[in-house]
């Protein structure tokens, strides 16, 4: 009886240690973004609350409009230039750290253009965001 006690422990110590190198390794991948034999890695978002806003600015063709200024404005902050589309209308934000709920503005700006939608405005939650705002740009 006493060895089949203490058989039990060792099995119960090696699967503990088991699931406890597992759980390490898994959590060592996901940082470094390697991946285990045989699992599918999946990236996942920042834990860091904030905010990466990216998207296109198209005229009425359809063709990008490059040299286009991306400003975001916090509710209680001026705003502030994110991003430039490139040649094809493209544009990315930089990551931007919000450390609570926040109202954030985005719009974007170029001479002798108009935008629509005029701006996009919505409630930032404590979160990571990825956000997408595409504008179509014409003449006034």
């Amino acid at each position: 009886m006493n060895a089949l006690n203490r058989r039990s422990r060792i099995i119960l110590t090696f699967s503990v240690l088991l699931i406890v190198l597992a759980s390490v390794a898994w959590g060592t991948s996901s940082v470094y973004g390697a991946s285990l034999p045989g699992i599918i890695y999946a990236p996942q978002p920042s834990l860091t609350p904030g905010l990466v806003v990216y998207g296109v600015v198209r005229d009425l063709s359809g063709s990008g409009v490059g040299g286009v200024n991306i400003y975001r404005r916090y509710a209680s902050y001026p705003g502030i230039l994110i991003a430039t589309t490139d040649a094809n209308g493209f544009y990315q934000s930089d990551f931007y750290y919000i450390p609570g709920d926040e109202m954030v503005t985005v719009w974007a700006e170029k001479s002798g253009l108009v935008f629509e939608p005029e701006f996009y405005y919505w409630r930032h939650y404590y979160s990571y965001q990825v956000k997408e705002c595409n504008f179509l740009a014409h003449l006034p």
